[in-house]
């Protein structure tokens, strides 16, 4: 194997890895973003039950327990508490996804099962972390063939001369 051949397939492996990693990384901080925004409803939510239970205490409430308004934050407390333990088993599948795909790699001794030999860049593509910009129109370049001619042209051309 060439030296080319060498550094090619470092090259190649060297992205799957990188790719795999960034793929791992950006679909756990997604969630992790989603469950600060799950964090902070239920801060807000334990805010209101607060001066719900405060404001009832005040007027000397012996039914707070049984008030619809404590029931219902209540329960979107707990819906919420459901959401936040649902995007952490999302993250530990993740991880867990990602954990037996590089100990299935390692296993196999190489990355080749998962090297793309042909990368395909898929703008917007679920996998992708390659933007495409579209290509620039390229514009046609004058005949640069013969000088004579080109001067010659110039020397009839009626804007040029005035």
């Amino acid at each position: 194997m060439s030296l080319f051949d060498e550094v090619k397939k470092n090259l190649m492996e060297w992205y799957t890895v990188s790719s795999d990693k960034t793929t791992e990384v950006a679909r756990i901080t997604t969630r992790r973003y989603d469950k600060f925004g799950i964090s902070r409803d239920i801060e807000r939510q334990f805010g209101e039950l607060g001066s719900l239970i405060f404001n009832g205490i005040k007027e000397d409430r012996q039914d707070l327990l049984a008030d619809p308004a404590v029931l219902t934050l209540l329960e979107r407390i707990r819906g919420l508490e459901d959401e936040l333990k649902v995007k952490n088993e999302e993250i530990d599948n993740i991880q867990q996804d990602f954990k037996q795909r590089r100990a299935r790699t390692a296993a196999a001794g190489t990355v080749s099962e998962t090297v793309i030999t042909q990368p395909v860049l898929d703008e917007g593509g679920e996998e992708s972390a390659i933007l495409v910009e579209p290509a620039a129109e390229e514009v046609a370049e004058p005949n640069t063939g013969d000088v004579d001619s080109q001067e010659k042209a110039e020397e009839i051309d009626p804007e040029k001369e005035g």
